[in-house]
């Protein structure tokens, strides 16, 4: 059985309700796996077969107690300024142009999203399918909304954002884009992101479903939560003493890195650097180089805050600005030659999960690695790798400045604690216990919050019901 979740836009909400729903019927003790064809973001992880996947359907999976796989998301695409690297089945294969890759034919890289997608669907009871973007962008060659759909058979959900206005409209017209093959498979709709009072709908969504014979499943109210997003959205702002600035790089990847900092720090993304910073962040980055120049022109707010004792950490692509020179393609770029480093930049992608004894505090920490390039440095390192039985040094550690390879590293709770608690001796605060909120506690939250919304008897017909 395929049921798939397909928007009327970006951003409205597909992807947490896919989750949602994945982790229902997991505890309904339905065998469900998760599956998205293409995605396209710099929130990347490993997966636990060793391939890069959205992080969107690696904490579906997590929702449906199953061991994430690249094959749950076989084809990725992480944008950059020249292009987008294309990543199939969790493993890099070219650069393409964004023009090149919407326009030509893909029915190459459907054949092979539809072949994982078959795999998952003979090999347990339920596949829930994410669209992505519009599903009825016309002007695009689909491959993962109803192209995939129509393959599967699937039933079709759709979800519209109703805080942007027109929600009656974003359904109508999606439905009139459709050709009456893609309608039929269409069940129902849901409204999402409310704010206000549901009554005020009256019955016109139930007198607007009949219209097109898709039944209305219900209207969820705006909420935050904590589940890592699968855009960059750098606009959050935490709460606490501790002062901490993310630097919001032009091609900022990876931002679920800081997630459980915003919990316990007064942690912000930010262009300009505060006055008052206890520590600064250079993140991960999808075009290094390009992203190097814009940080140069942040430098001397960075050597100000180090001249007040503010702390500096370098992390991925922010480990490699840090250093003296990079060299990607024969041609060097000055780095900003905080560190004693140098990186180069090769073909090859380094794309591993990894364990690691980190060096300030000695604690043993989880983690993974996604990037290009080998960095050479001749500064203390910063923690040493366990991979396939060799130990290998990450990393960097001078006066206040470390830097690491390591993503996920602030999601390891006893070095967190003991960093952050560090960090607030050496800036004049008090010790403080940190805030822990599990991925489980989250997508449970989540769960309950959207499935009490919904008409959930009505959606179980749906999955269960055949085109």
């Amino acid at each position: 059985m395929v049921l798939m979740i397909q928007g009327t836009a970006s951003n409205v909400g597909k992807t947490i309700i896919a989750t949602a729903l994945c982790r229902y019927f997991a505890k309904k003790g339905v065998d469900v796996v998760p599956f998205k064809a293409q995605n396209i973001s710099l929130n990347s992880i490993v997966s636990d077969d060793g391939g890069e996947m959205a992080i969107a359907q690696y904490i579906q999976a997590i929702a449906c107690n199953k061991r994430p796989s690249y094959v749950m998301n076989p084809i990725l695409l992480k944008p950059d300024i020249t292009g987008s690297q294309l990543i199939v089945k969790g493993k890099p294969v070219e650069k393409i142009k964004n023009k090149k890759y919407m326009y030509s034919s893909k029915e190459e890289l459907l054949n092979v999203a539809y072949e994982c997608l078959k795999n998952l669907e003979k090999k347990h009871d339920l596949v829930i399918v994410e669209g992505s973007g519009s599903a009825a962008e016309i002007n695009i060659k689909d491959i993962s909304n109803m192209a995939i759909a129509k393959k599967a058979n699937a039933n079709v959900i759709l979800v519209a954002d109703i805080d942007r206005g027109g929600a009656f409209a974003q359904i109508a017209g999606t439905m009139v884009l459709f050709n009456k093959e893609e309608r039929k498979l269409v069940k129902g709709y849901i409204f999402n992101k409310f704010k206000g009072d549901k009554r005020l709908l009256l019955d016109f969504p139930e007198k607007f479903g009949k219209r097109f014979n898709i039944k209305f499943l219900g209207t969820i109210e705006y909420f935050n939560h904590n589940l890592f997003e699968e855009d960059i959205t750098p606009f959050k702002e935490g709460k606490g003493d501790l002062k901490v600035d993310i630097l919001k790089l032009p091609h900022i990847s990876n931002t679920f890195d800081f997630e459980p900092l915003f919990l316990n720090t007064n942690a912000r993304y930010v262009e300009n650097i505060r006055e008052d910073v206890d520590l600064i962040i250079i993140p991960g980055t999808k075009s290094t180089i390009h992203d190097l120049l814009w940080l140069k022109e942040k430098n001397t707010q960075i050597k100000k805050a180090l001249s007040k004792s503010a702390f500096l950490f370098g992390i991925c692509g922010g480990y490699q600005m840090l250093g003296k020179k990079l060299v990607e393609e024969k041609k060097e770029y000055e780095g900003l030659g905080y560190l004693n480093s140098y990186t180069y930049f090769i073909d090859k992608k380094t794309v591993r999960n990894v364990f690691a004894k980190e060096k300030l505090f000695n604690t043993t920490i989880k983690g993974f690695e996604i990037h290009h390039g080998i960095t050479k440095s001749f500064e203390k390192p910063f923690s040493k790798l366990y991979f396939n039985k060799k130990v290998i040094k990450d990393g960097a550690i001078k006066d206040n400045i470390f830097a690491t390879y390591i993503h996920n590293i602030f999601h390891n709770n006893d070095f967190l604690e003991k960093f952050l608690n560090f960090l607030r001796i050496q800036r004049g605060y008090s010790k403080k216990e940190i805030v822990v909120r599990t991925l489980e506690e989250e997508i449970d939250k989540v769960t309950e919050i959207i499935t009490s919304s919904l008409n959930m008897k009505e959606i179980e017909k749906i999955v269960y019901s055949f085109n």
